[in-house]
């Protein structure tokens, strides 16, 4: 509005109004005669008065569209409001939607292995400094985790609690080189231990080391952990063989595995807080 009171059109407007005012008075004084003057008056009158008219109409029309903005304004924000409102909902939407999808995963696992306690968690922060992807869960010793704790997704292992607090832990994942989880492929029933290099973890890969340089094992074989050391339950899958390596330090071989879940996409997830040994 301030704007208006210092624009070209408003200056014109106070120009003539006072050119108007007066040209009426004149025309007041001689308003008793119909002499020439009055005639000039008048002429001269005329147009300022519809000049004046029409200068008043727009002044109107302005002042409307500044009501009609003000109200503009008004609108946009209940709408925006309304956004924010509905991408809230869904929001919350996809979290419940993804702690269903977690919950059918793992039904499976409860029906296989109705010995194991576990709790429901998720993942609350990464360490963006740790290559091979320790994420931290909103479980802690008042919900009975432990370290060693086995983590899992669905039937899917994904990690080992390393640390824990009162309401939280930090769980280091099989792409780490300090995790060793005693495992087997299913269909030859190889033992070995699977394991990462810092190589395999940028692909995010690991290794089943110790096995016969003759090894059965072939690309496809699924591998679990076998339940050896008592840290991890059995038949918790792992991952699957891409390939056969023969090592370069013994005339051993390894399998170069790839777990079926990256840490890295974790959202939430399950932690085994107790089960029993086979």
């Amino acid at each position: 509005m301030n704007n208006f009171f210092k624009s070209t059109t408003f200056k014109v407007l106070i120009t003539v109004a006072v050119i108007l005012l007066s040209a009426t008075v004149l025309a007041t004084v001689v308003s008793g005669s119909t002499s020439p003057i009055t005639k000039v008056v008048g002429v001269i009158t005329t147009p300022l008065q519809d000049a004046a008219s029409f200068l008043s109409a727009k002044f109107d029309d302005f002042t409307g569209g500044f009501i009609s903005s003000k109200s503009y304004q008004e609108r946009v924000a209940e709408l925006e409001q309304q956004i924010a409102d509905y991408q809230s909902q869904l929001v919350d939407y996809e979290d419940t939607k993804k702690k269903l999808e977690t919950y059918e995963e793992f039904l499976d696992v409860r029906e296989k292995r109705p010995d194991y306690k576990w709790t429901y968690a998720t993942v609350i922060g990464r360490d963006s400094s740790d290559i091979f992807g320790s994420f931290t869960l909103d479980r802690g010793s008042v919900d009975d985790v432990k370290v060693n704790d086995a983590v899992i997704s669905g039937e899917y292992l994904i990690g080992v609690v390393t640390e824990v607090g009162a309401t939280s832990c930090v769980v280091r994942s099989i792409f780490d080189p300090s995790v060793n989880i005693a495992a087997y492929e299913i269909r030859t029933g190889e033992l070995g231990y699977v394991s990462a290099t810092y190589d395999l973890s940028v692909d995010e890969k690991c290794k089943l080391t110790g096995l016969n340089e003759k090894t059965a094992i072939s690309e496809g074989g699924i591998v679990c952990t076998s339940g050896t050391g008592g840290i991890f339950p059995k038949d918790l899958i792992i991952g699957t063989v891409t390939s056969v390596q023969q090592s370069e330090t013994d005339i051993s071989s390894y399998a170069v595995v790839e777990p079926e879940v990256s840490a890295n996409d974790i959202h939430d997830c399950f932690i085994i807080t107790s089960y029993e040994i086979e």
